[in-house]
């Protein structure tokens, strides 16, 4: 039995704020597909500037383009895939930028936001949502290699006062649990905590020692915001300053990334994208903008940087070469770059690993780094190959149609080396959390489906799988949290999808990949969805 493609399964509001490098954009996946083809954009009335939700489009939006007349054959090719990816895919506005050996190439496109019909230029800032914990992960290395954090310490070494739900994790847990997503607790919370200086140091007293937890300590991967806003805490507490300031003097100083930036002030001063969705609205395919423009700021930390491909394709040029970067201080141990993308967590049911906090890939002996994000309406990648002295970057300003246009613009650049063309289709996120539609499935006995069937759910939603005759399917609920941050937009509400299953422990529905997570007694105990274990419900 194969999913069908006309379905689509939906993760909550609340998932948009995850932040999670392609798992919050994948529920957007199947529904952008379905509009792709219907979609045509056009300006909103709206001030120029000003964040509206609502700007629907029912006609051709512009696509200018700033591709360089001297532009390689190459990176032509891979641009030719960026438009045709955010034509169909309902994306107004997008950036590019690719690194091959000693050459780097840059191109813009379409519009930064359909209220003002701004081009995008190579100036134009876009949100990067979950590359920023690349960011602090990087300047926790460089704290660990001072000596001023231990990988393995526990964090009330540092923070003596960090409560949690449970106290036993609270005793225990590490920075390393925190890299490596591994802590356990529910870590998708988004609420405002003021955009003070205080702002982390209040999420982390206030939120944090709400978060239930999921499973025990170090026992599974599951992406965790949450972590990273405790990381973000650190490195305040180290350092003796604020997040935002701390982040600067300790790596975009140093590396010279002048176009990254947290304040939002600053952002403000500077030509920027707005974000966009694609959905239905009043029962015709359209693309909206999306608001609110900022992430609370207790999660600049998982999320909160905005730059340019310019500057991301420096900080990549870092990475890649382990530290040495012309004109940029080596602020980071080459072998604390290299532990950041070594396989430290195995990720249920994906053909890759979790690093220290990259992820990481291994395909036919090649080894790829990666990472991206999601926030209200933008998504970015980072995907980087240090053997061939690659990496591309890509920027959008469409949700859902974002993941998309980047999982094709890649498949175009691999395709362009012939070392790396064997790799298309088969590397990034995205590719390992969608199933195509050819996807081969097998048949379980009803007694192996039982095994599934009942209710998954964490504070923010719940996946129901119930049996039904020789099958099973799915239903989706979304848990409100009052208070909470949520984008002004969200999909339609999820219907019930049939389930497939690829292998044993691993099922499909609506093209997402769904493992199935067994605790040591054997038992069926998770849902992966997103990236994220759900945890089997008590039985009534």
């Amino acid at each position: 039995m194969k999913p069908d493609p006309t379905q689509s399964s939906q993760c909550s509001r609340r998932r948009v704020l995850s932040l999670a490098g392609g798992a919050a954009a994948l529920a957007a996946v199947a529904p952008a597909r379905r509009l792709a083809a219907q979609i045509t954009p056009v300006a909103s009335p709206a001030a120029v500037g000003t964040p509206v939700a609502g700007a629907s489009v029912t006609a051709p939006s512009p696509m200018p383009s700033t591709l360089a007349a001297d532009a390689s054959p190459a990176f032509r090719a891979v641009a030719d895939a960026m438009v045709a990816a955010m034509q169909q895919a309902g994306v107004p506005g997008a950036a590019l930028g690719l690194l091959s050996g000693d050459r780097e190439e840059h191109a813009a496109f379409g519009v930064a936001s359909l209220s003002s019909m701004r081009p995008v230029t190579p100036d134009t800032l876009f949100q990067i949502g979950s590359l920023s914990k690349t960011y602090t992960g990087t300047a926790i290395w460089r704290l660990i290699d001072e000596g001023a954090l231990g990988l393995d310490e526990s964090v009330r070494t540092y923070i003596p006062d960090l409560r949690l739900m449970d106290e036993e994790v609270a005793a225990k847990v590490t920075v390393r649990n925190l890299l490596d997503h591994s802590a356990g607790w529910y870590g998708d919370e988004g609420f405002e905590t003021g955009n003070g200086d205080d702002a982390i140091a209040r999420y982390v007293a206030e939120r944090l020692p709400r978060l239930p937890q999921i499973f025990p300590l170090g026992e599974f991967f599951s992406y965790n915001n949450a972590a990273f806003t405790l990381l973000g805490r650190l490195i305040e507490v180290v350092t003796g300053t604020t997040y935002d300031a701390a982040l600067g003097s300790l790596l975009l100083g140093p590396l010279g990334l002048d176009e990254s930036l947290l304040d939002r002030a600053a952002v403000l001063q500077r030509p920027y994208a707005d974000g966009h969705i694609a959905l239905p609205i009043n029962g015709k395919p359209a693309v909206a903008m999306q608001s609110p423009l900022w992430i609370p700021r207790s999660a600049d930390p998982a999320g909160g940087i905005w730059s340019t491909t310019r500057d991301l394709i420096r900080y990549a040029r870092f990475h890649v070469a382990r530290g040495t970067v012309a004109g940029a201080a080596n602020v980071v141990h080459p072998d604390s770059l290299r532990q950041m993308r070594e396989p430290a967590m195995p990720i249920p049911g994906l053909p890759m690993q979790m690093g220290l906090d990259w992820f990481v890939q291994d395909v036919d002996g090649t080894r790829a780094f990666m990472h991206g994000g999601d926030t209200a309406g933008q998504h970015a990648e980072l995907v980087a190959i240090p053997e061939q002295e690659f990496a591309l970057v890509v920027l959008t300003n469409g949700q859902g149609g974002g993941a998309l246009a980047a999982m094709a613009v890649l498949d175009a650049a691999l395709a362009q080396i012939p070392a790396l063309a064997p790799l298309a289709g088969r590397l990034g996120l995205t590719h390992a959390l969608i199933v195509p539609d050819d996807a081969a499935t097998v048949d379980l006995p009803p007694e192996h489906l039982a095994e599934y069937a009942g209710r998954y759910a964490d504070p923010g939603q719940a996946y129901t799988f119930s049996q039904t005759g020789d099958g099973l399917e799915l239903s989706i609920e979304t848990i409100e949290q009052p208070g909470a941050w949520l984008p002004a937009i969200s999909p339609p509400p999820s219907p019930t999808v049939p389930v497939a299953f690829l292998a044993e422990d691993i099922a499909v529905a609506s093209h997402q990949r769904l493992p199935f997570v067994r605790g040591l007694e054997g038992r069926v105990g998770w849902v992966a969805a997103g990236l994220r274990l759900l945890p089997r419900a008590a039985e009534a």
